[in-house]
């Protein structure tokens, strides 16, 4: 995420705690913890700033019959004036290819909204600033799709965020989330003792537009209940023609989750950028809450962890 003048290169909101809940950037996930579930996530870049980006998320899905599942997800993103909503209905239909083996495609379809608070643009005798009195709020529709497979200690998915294009009009802010995004997550669960685990992750993200983003993620689980770990971010790898601010913008992660309850998660994040904006506006932080609304039927050891 960004300013507005980076509107075409932060294009999908970017959590550290990715692997907690999958839903936001593939809808084949919907459904994959196989229970009712809901998911809050907060996040707040370069924390000294008032006006960075900071985007929430709001998310339901659960299981139906025969294989179908469903999900819900609400954003808001804000970064200065402007701003997005983004509405998404999630369906996957997921099958099982071995013992433990489950297979999921997923399509999401809803709508986004791009707009510009004026008021934040106003100066000091009131006066809006000419080159923005023209931009409208707009909706325009989304479609998302995506594959996710799933066994007792790994899961790999693919997806395609923001399959409708829009047009390069700066007037109407559709040049905003204008390029598809396509994610590859990949993550596991290896187990070294009764109550120690490794759970890795990595996360990998391109327009191929801009730069490659990767999250390398570990983290170490403790009595099935407490996880701490870290992830290194890089954006600079494969591309030699971007500038320095961008080749910069890398980042360190300290991760942290309990499970407080049975059906209660809590999960923080801190992020440490290491670029120029690391001087005086460092880090960034966010906060997820995940909540087992039902109790699931079938016992799968991945979905309890990710």
């Amino acid at each position: 995420m960004g300013g507005i003048n980076k509107a075409e290169g932060q294009l999908i909101p970017q959590f550290s705690q990715y692997m907690f809940n999958g839903l936001y950037i593939n809808p084949a996930y919907a459904g994959y913890k196989d229970v009712f579930y809901g998911h809050i996530m907060y996040r707040k870049q370069w924390v000294d700033i008032s006006s960075s980006p900071r985007t929430a998320l709001v998310s339901i899905d659960s299981p139906l019959k025969g294989g179908s599942n469903l999900g819900l997800v609400y954003a808001n993103d804000k970064a200065g004036a402007a701003y997005s909503n983004n509405v998404m209905i999630d369906y996957a239909y997921r099958f099982p290819v071995s013992k433990t083996g489950r297979l999921s495609f997923g399509l999401s379809a809803g709508m986004i909204q791009h707009g510009l608070n004026q008021s934040e643009l106003r100066d000091e005798d009131g006066n809006l600033d000419s080159r923005v009195q023209n931009i409208k709020t707009v909706w325009k529709p989304a479609i998302d799709a995506g594959v996710y497979f799933d066994s007792e200690y790994f899961y790999l998915g693919a997806s395609v965020v923001g399959i409708l294009k829009g047009k390069r009009d700066l007037e109407s802010f559709q040049m905003i989330r204008n390029q598809a995004n396509y994610f590859v997550t990949l993550g596991g669960v290896i187990p070294l003792m009764d109550n120690l685990k490794l759970l890795p992750s990595t996360l990998w993200g391109s327009d191929f537009e801009n730069p490659l983003k990767i999250d390398l993620n570990m983290m170490i689980m403790i009595a099935d209940r407490f996880s701490v770990g870290g992830s290194y971010r890089t954006g600079t790898l494969w591309f030699s023609d971007v500038s320095d601010n961008v080749r910069l913008r890398d980042a360190i992660v300290l991760i942290a989750e309990a499970f407080v309850s049975e059906r209660l998660r809590l999960g923080f994040a801190y992020d440490f950028d290491l670029n120029k904006l690391t001087t005086g506006h460092n880090g960034g932080f966010e906060i997820s809450l995940g909540y087992y609304l039902t109790k699931s039927k079938q016992r799968y050891v991945t979905p309890r962890y990710f």
